[in-house]
Formats: structure tokens, sequence, C-alpha cells
């Protein structure tokens, strides 16, 4: 079920300040914002104009005078991302230090092309550098604070920790539900019944080597988004399903907290704040206008 991720000359040009995440499906109607995140909306004028910068500036390429529908999306996504982060880093207690933003701008105009890049641009470049090095120092909150996050939502910690049992048809699906209802251990039915090879040796396990949990982040790039919309709904230690996918038909279970604390622990403290922003925008209430299309939470894409 692994996919290959996709790449962007834009995302290329701002560099490490990709702040990936995942949200839940939606669209606006309203003609007036882009997006908005839990509420606030970012001015389609607004949107239009940076847009016009970019694409004279070179990032890409105008049809008819307007961005490409792909290029916008490019651009959307990042400009969501950011403003989560904003609000991510409020509700955190989390500050911004002028240490931070002069040594950004010290490096930015080290840059010879900088300074010819028109104030727009230079600005969002600017402070998507400084949200990128505010997250890159955030520390790992406290094991308590990261058990109540994922309690309530494994994904709103920025970690999965998953398991499945995949099959060819719904019934049979239905049939591995009714097992594991009766008692049989998820372990047992996906070695006895899950199609995925290696599963009667992995239990379904879908582990990333001795790790059973994975950053959000990592897996909405590389699975297939049906199933990634299953595995976000799951709530720890209750067996989902069926969620139809690609390749058949799949029952989802998400590892309780007590069972994976030491590895959800380690996969938050390899990147604290990408991972807890990935997290904090699972619950997020973002919205794409639709003349864009629909922003997809599994994927944190917008189709």
């Amino acid at each position: 079920m692994i996919k290959s991720p996709r790449t962007s000359r834009f995302a290329a040009a701002l560099a490490a300040t990709c702040l990936l995440g995942l949200t839940a499906c939606g669209s606006v109607s309203s003609s007036s914002d882009a997006f908005s995140v839990n509420g606030t909306g970012y001015a389609e004028e607004d949107f239009n104009k940076l847009s016009d910068v970019l694409m004279s500036a070179g990032q890409f390429t105008a049809i008819n005078g307007k961005i490409k529908a792909e290029d916008a999306i490019v651009v959307l996504r990042t400009l969501i991302r950011y403003e989560a982060f904003l609000q991510f880093i409020i509700d955190n207690d989390v500050k911004i230090l002028e240490a931070d933003k002069t040594e950004v701008l010290k490096n930015a105009n080290a840059d010879e092309k900088f300074p010819t890049y028109p104030k727009e641009l230079q600005d969002a470049l600017v402070n998507f550098n400084i949200a990128d090095v505010t997250l890159r120092k955030m520390t790992p909150p406290a094991i308590d604070k990261i058990e109540k996050l994922y309690s309530d939502s494994p994904a709103s910690a920025g970690v999965l920790c998953l398991s499945h049992i995949l099959v060819k048809t719904e019934a049979e699906a239905n049939e591995v539900l009714a097992d594991l209802k009766a008692g049989t251990k998820f372990a047992d039915e996906a070695a006895k019944k899950s199609i995925e090879p290696g599963a009667d040796k992995s239990g379904g396990s879908l582990a990333n080597g001795d790790q059973p949990c994975q950053a959000l982040a990592n897996l909405q790039t590389s699975f297939d988004k049906d199933f990634m919309i299953g595995a976000v709904a799951a709530k720890p230690g209750v067996a989902t399903g069926p969620i139809k996918s690609s390749f058949g038909y799949h029952i989802i279970l998400s590892a309780p907290f007590a069972e994976v604390k030491d590895s959800v622990a380690t996969v938050v403290a390899e990147n604290p704040g990408a991972t807890l922003l990935a997290g904090y925008m699972s619950q997020a209430d973002i919205k794409v206008n639709s003349t864009y299309g629909v922003w997809n939470g599994a994927t944190a894409t917008i189709s």
C-alpha cells in the first residue's frame, strides 16, 4: 500500500519549511477566502497577490495570466500549514525568539538572490523559515500530556501505531470483525486470514523496523489515502473497519497507549515540533475554497 511522495518547485524553494500535517476534509463555499483554519480565513485576494508575486519571481509559469491549478495547491498547502503553526504555538505557549528572527534575516540577506525578490515573497520565506527554526527547537512534552493526546486520538499526538488485516471482500472483513469480537487475538487473526505478505509472521503489524509506531507525517505521504482515513479514525484498542482501499478491505487496529508508550515517546522525541504540529492539524477545522478542491485530511492534500 506504499506510494511515492510527490515534490514540487515551491516546496524545494522553501527547503526545510515544509510542515507536514493532517486535518479533516473540508471546503469553504465563500469566494472571499482561499482557505480557513479553525475559522481564521486567508483572503482570496491575498492569495492571488502572492500567486502573482511567485509567478513574477519565476517560481511558477503563468497560464493565461493565472497560476496553474496544481501550483496553486502547492502554495495553499504551505500557507495552510503556516497558519496552523501560528495557532499551534499560541495554544502550546511556544514563543518565537527575537534571536531566531535576527538569524533567519541574516541568512536570508546573505543570499544574493534574496534582495531581488518582491517584498511579499521575502516576507513569506522569512516567516516560513522562522517557523521551521521554532519547531526544531521544541522539546517533547511530559509523557502524561502525550498520553492524553494519544488516548483522545492517536493522530492528535502525531503518531500512529498500527496493525491491519487485509482481505479481498467486505464479507470476509465482516467475518474477521466477528472473530475479533468473539475474542480472537488480532495478531492470530491476521496470521490466519490476512493476504498481506508476511502477515503470518508480523501479525499484521505495520511497524517501522523495531518501532511499532511511526510519525503521522511519514505515513500520510506513503500510504493509500483511503487506508489512512480509516487509520486516523481508529480509536486505541478498537478494531476498525471494514475500510476499503485499492488493495482490498482492511480491519485496522491502533495500539493502546500502554502497549506502545515507549515507542510513542521515541517517535515524538525525534522531531517534537513537526510531529506535534501534525497532530494539532489532525484536530483542526481546515477548509479550502471549492475552486481549488477539497482538503483531504488523510494525506494533507487538496483534491
